[in-house]
């Protein structure tokens, strides 16, 4: 027999606490982000760039009464009241005690608000802001779904994919790119107004080789991070530390501190999947000893 919460080799002690984490870390990132756009809320005023009156004729329901009945809150200052409210859900969140409907309360407006602010303003959207879709929308399913302890390990499952796909996939499409390959991509990034660092920009042109190295380690992290989900413990370990480190460094060069709270935050779920594919991977490597001891009788 299975003892309960063992079946298929799934840690699932280990569940609640990844599920905790994972809230914890993504709602930091999330508090800082709304925080900085308080901050920063004239962007969003009516005679800004990022205006309302201008960004709804990008669709033509938006255009419309659609439009009208969002104004309240998608027009400046409603769009305060929305970055308020995901600082208050990020906050629920990072208390330990609070209750369970609040923080799926929390969970179920940050979700919603991400999708919203999406369409409220996808210039400048990254790929922070899809994972942190993707984790809020995982998360929330997995509260609603408290019952089903399958059903949440493949919330964090989901959760674990996703963040290896987007690294994997970022990894392949610097691979075939010649500019990447060939430092150019990384030392020119360093040259922009938005991500650009002066004194790291000067270093890469007066030493190519070094855009060069710093291009193929980033492009050998990326494409190798899937990895993870099957390497040895201290191999995984060493993976997800050089993830950190990469986001580290981006966030103090080139200012990207969205990305490392949102990807961080799928870490501990990225370590769950890993975990429980060790049991799994046992059992499939006794079976294949099994059949070939069994064949040579």
């Amino acid at each position: 027999m299975h003892e309960p919460g063992h079946e298929d080799g799934f840690d699932a002690e280990g569940l609640e606490a990844t599920l905790e984490n994972v809230e914890r870390l993504t709602a930091f990132g999330t508090l800082i982000s709304s925080l900085e756009y308080l901050a920063a809320g004239k962007s969003f005023a009516d005679d800004d760039l990022l205006s309302w009156d201008v960004a709804r004729t990008r669709h033509k329901a938006l255009a419309g009464r659609v439009g009208d009945l969002l104004t309240p809150l998608m027009k400046s200052p409603g769009i305060n009241v929305v970055f308020a409210a995901r600082a208050a859900g990020s906050i629920v969140l990072l208390v330990p005690r609070a209750p369970s409907a609040a923080k799926t309360t929390a969970t179920a407006v940050l979700t919603a608000s991400n999708y919203a602010l999406h369409l409220r303003t996808p210039y400048g959207s990254d790929g922070s802001e899809h994972i942190s879709m993707i984790t809020y929308t995982s998360l929330l399913a997995s509260r609603l779904a408290r019952s089903d302890e399958r059903a949440q390990q493949a919330c964090m499952h989901f959760i674990a994919l996703q963040s290896c796909l987007s690294y994997g996939v970022a990894g392949i499409s610097k691979l075939v790119s010649p500019v990447w390959r060939n430092g150019t991509a990384v030392r020119d990034i360093f040259r922009t107004h938005m991500y650009g660092h002066s004194r790291v920009y000067e270093l890469l042109k007066s030493k190519p080789w070094a855009a060069r190295l710093l291009a193929w380690v980033t492009i050998t992290g990326e494409t190798g991070f899937p990895l993870v989900l099957v390497a040895p413990k201290p191999v995984a370990r060493g993976i997800l530390a050089s993830g950190l480190s990469f986001h580290g460094g981006n966030a103090v060069f080139m200012g990207l501190n969205r990305f490392l709270w949102a990807f961080l935050g799928t870490y501990p779920a990225v370590a769950y999947t890993s975990r429980n594919l060790g049991p799994i991977r046992g059992r499939s490597k006794s079976r294949l000893v099994a059949r070939l001891t069994g064949s040579k009788r």
